[in-house]
């Protein structure tokens, strides 16, 4: 083989692993776009591709828009608009009879065990995702199993692989016996095993990394996993070979099956690959652009409603005068955020909110006292520059090594080969007044390991410190990256600067993490809101932006807090003993804090059990539903997004966007080189992109893109993810949980992202223009942008330079 064929198969090895999105653990769950290897591609040949290679559907069944179009929710004119748009026909006839048609689904590429399964015998398609599943659950295992897998140093995935199945003894009740022979003669170099592999495939070159590429989703949701080792990998300029070693292992089952299969079989795989190849794929593609019509015309209904409802100009709002506001809130733009800051504004006019990312710009990691390792919490797209410790007494410090000491100790106790048959038995008894309380709700929810055994008077005593290495400069530059912003570098800084993160109450809730702030990868937004309010509050800082032409007080105080997005409370975490503080002034804003909670519980409980009314019953409720461990769906989440606003607040104070849209407070006038615009755009829109498609995914394909029943879960490695039952493939995305409900359907409708943004075309085209995964995500119609003119028109961007009136 010459030096220039190599160069080929590695490339293609590289196409096909890098089709594969990658899915973070449980302890930092973050969405991720299932479709980011295929962002290359535009929507419509993404979804061909998929459909007809996997079988996987990246747009909902036609019969889903038939219904739409039946019920009035969605209207004929706006499905001509989408076809003329995208260059198809406009014929209402032809629309209404192709509605009227069943889907056909389009020919895939078979996989080999799957034409050897028969009935009433062992699935050799599901025993091969088995295998590769349990294997992986061990090699991966992070302090789950009480028992390790051995590893060599220095032996990768796929020798480790090759060394389990030779020992494995469930290869003979599947008729596997002549895989142990192949298995010893093939060679240990995955580069080795796998150019066999391929050589005994045969798959002809027409259908070869399609073939490859079905192999490796066969088995997605551990590829996933193993594409998140690469990413990490990469993110330190390092390189990480398990997914292609995954790929390996995968083709080697796939050959080692190949010569186990009867010749009918072969000779019925070969043929079926052969139809594919010469079958008309542009049948498959007409109906993906069909598909995307229907589902823009959704997409034009729903930014009529917001197109209609933003301001043209700030006259008659209540709150516009031009006084500085008493109090600055600054909020994550998640969508739940949306709901709270509008009730808060609505009980306290002379508070102004701002929205911003939840890690409010400081690109940091956190490290625990006694941690081996700090945690990322910052958006996972960048590398944290900044790292904050942990400080606090010793003996609050030890108090919680303590704790967490003990339940592993009994954790290892009850699972422990020597007790675990007798534990029920002896220990049950003791354990009835635990039941009761959990099935009565009177726990509080699962403690992070941050809280394990400690109380409010030990977490006040917790400090995150900034490195010493730090100087002045330094903190002053980044006082100003987030003063700046958040808006705040004209027209003045209120008295209290709230800077609230947000996180979740849950219990039993393996996917806790998802509900936390995705922008502080996974985790709660408490240590960024401390980090941000000590840097600012720093004397010397404060007096430095002053001497630097900063219209702030000295009297000014940033406040951290923590917004609950279970319950719908605010915590004020620290700086409450600060003598500037006007203690009437706090006093009036926690009260104006409770009050939008309340009304804010209000407005959510309409989607998660209308039938109750009563204020106090809402409550209760929402405490409740933290509190259960038996609780599938403690609140809706992001469930609904389907907008991003950058504008300056008063475009869309006092209008009700019903949770679905992220607001990002932007004014272009204090903007005058467009960088707050580049990070926006560049960053948080690229992680609203993430979340709205990891919810568009599991909807339309749950099966491959979502992680299927809640109640069916168990947790796999520690915080490798989640099982569905007690084998098969590694599930991710949102379950159907988090998704419907059995009374009123559908909690979250599949659109793609519009992104409304007040800023000249020239420079988002600009912004777009530069960055190569942005504009991917644009040009392809992954991600739709929008223009707010200063006179309030709307304009959609189709291509650069090319604006059209909304």
């Amino acid at each position: 083989m010459n030096a220039n064929t190599q160069e080929n198969i590695a490339a293609l090895f590289d196409r096909v692993i890098r089709r594969i999105a990658p899915v973070w653990p449980l302890d930092s769950f973050v969405a991720v776009n299932p479709y980011w290897g295929f962002a290359d591609e535009n929507f419509a040949q993404a979804a061909a591709h998929l459909q007809g290679s996997i079988g996987e559907r990246v747009i909902m069944d036609r019969r889903w828009y038939a219904d739409l179009l039946q019920s009035g929710r969605l209207a004929m004119a706006d499905i001509l608009q989408a076809a003329a748009d995208l260059g198809l026909s406009n014929d209402e006839a032809d629309w209404r009879a192709y509605l009227r048609q069943g889907s056909e689904l389009p020919m895939r590429l078979p996989r080999l065990p799957e034409l050897m399964d028969r009935q009433g015998h062992a699935f050799f398609s599901q025993y091969v995702v088995e295998q590769i599943s349990h294997f992986l659950a061990a090699y991966y295992d992070q302090g789950q199993s009480l028992w390790r897998m051995p590893k060599t140093q220095g032996v990768g995935l796929f020798e480790t692989w090759r060394q389990y199945t030779l020992s494995d003894r469930s290869l003979k009740s599947m008729g596997l016996k002549k895989v142990r022979p192949a298995l010893l003669a093939l060679s240990s170099e995955a580069t080795a095993a796998r150019r066999w592999a391929q050589d005994v495939l045969d798959v002809p070159a027409a259908a070869e990394e399609s073939y490859f590429l079905v192999l490796l989703k066969s088995i997605g949701g551990w590829a996933s996993w193993c594409r998140y080792q690469l990413w990490q990998a990469e993110m330190r300029q390092d390189t990480n070979s398990d997914l292609l070693d995954l790929l390996t292992i995968r083709m080697v089952w796939e050959a080692l099956l190949v010569q186990n299969a009867q010749p009918e079989v072969r000779a019925r795989w070969n043929q079926q690959i052969d139809a594919w190849i010469v079958d008309d794929k542009s049948a498959d593609l007409k109906d993906a652009q069909r598909g995307e019509v229907l589902l823009r015309a959704s997409e034009i209904a729903y930014r009529r409603q917001v197109a209609a409802s933003i301001r043209r100009n700030p006259s008659g709002m209540e709150g516009a005068s031009d006084a500085r506001p008493r109090v600055q809130a600054a909020f994550c733009i998640d969508v739940r955020s949306e709901v709270f800051r509008r009730h808060l504004e609505g009980v306290m006019p002379s508070l102004a909110t701002i929205g911003f990312a939840g890690f409010f710009g400081v690109l940091m990691d956190y490290q625990r006292e006694g941690d081996a390792a700090p945690r990322t919490q910052s958006p996972v797209l960048l590398n944290p520059s900044v790292h904050v410790r942990e400080k606090g007494p010793e003996a609050v410090v030890g108090k919680r090594l303590r704790r967490l000491r003990r339940g592993a100790e009994w954790k290892h106790f009850k699972l422990s080969a020597a007790s675990c048959f007798s534990f029920v038995e002896t220990a049950g008894i003791s354990y009835v007044g635990r039941l009761l309380a959990d099935t009565l709700g009177l726990h509080r929810p699962s403690v992070p390991p941050d809280e394990a055994g400690l109380n409010e008077a030990d977490l006040a005593q917790l400090q995150c410190v900034l490195p010493s290495t730090l100087s002045l400069d330094d903190k002053v530059g980044m006082a100003e990256f987030i003063l700046t912003g958040l808006g705040l570098n004209r027209g003045g800084v209120a008295p209290i600067v709230l800077l609230a993160g947000h996180g979740s109450s849950t219990t039993n809730n393996p996917h806790r993490a998802g509900l936390d702030c995705g922008a502080c990868a996974g985790q709660t937004g408490e240590m960024n809101a401390k980090a941000a309010a000590n840097l600012l509050n720093d004397a010397e800082v404060l007096e430095a932006l002053i001497a630097k032409g900063w219209d702030i007080d000295p009297d000014t105080c940033f406040l951290p807090a923590l917004h609950d997005t279970t319950t719908d409370e605010v915590r004020l975490l620290d700086g409450l003993n600060d003598p500037r503080l006007d203690r009437t002034l706090l006093a009036e804003l926690q009260a104006a804090l409770e009050q939008a909670g309340n009304l804010t519980r209000i407005e959510r409980m309409l989607r998660l059990d209308p039938d109750l009314r009563d204020p106090q019953a809402v409550a209760q409720n929402t405490f409740a539903r933290g509190r259960d461990w038996s609780q599938v769906r403690p609140e809706w989440a992001l469930a609904g997004n389907a907008a991003f606003v950058a504008a300056p607040r008063w475009r869309t104070r006092e209008m009700n966007l019903s949770g679905r849209a992220f607001l990002h407070d932007y004014d272009v006038e204090k903007d005058p080189d467009f960088a707050v615009l580049t990070l926006i755009m560049t960053a948080p829109l690229v992680v609203a992109n993430w979340i709205n498609l990891q919810y568009y995914g599991s909807i339309v394909d749950n099966q491959r893109q979502g992680c299927g029943n809640k109640v069916l879960h168990n947790v796999v490695g520690g915080t490798l993810g989640v099982l569905e039952g007690n084998g098969g493939d590694l599930r991710i995305g949102l379950s159907e949980q988090s998704l419907r409900d059995s009374n009123s359907g559908l909690q979250h409708e599949p659109l793609r992202l519009s992104a409304f943004i007040e800023a000249p075309t020239e420079a988002m085209d600009r912004i777009i223009a530069e960055n190569g995964t942005l504009g991917q995500l644009v040009n392809n119609r992954w991600l739709s942008v929008l223009q707010i003119a200063p006179n309030g028109a709307i304009l959609e961007r189709r291509a650069a330079g090319e604006w059209t009136p909304l």
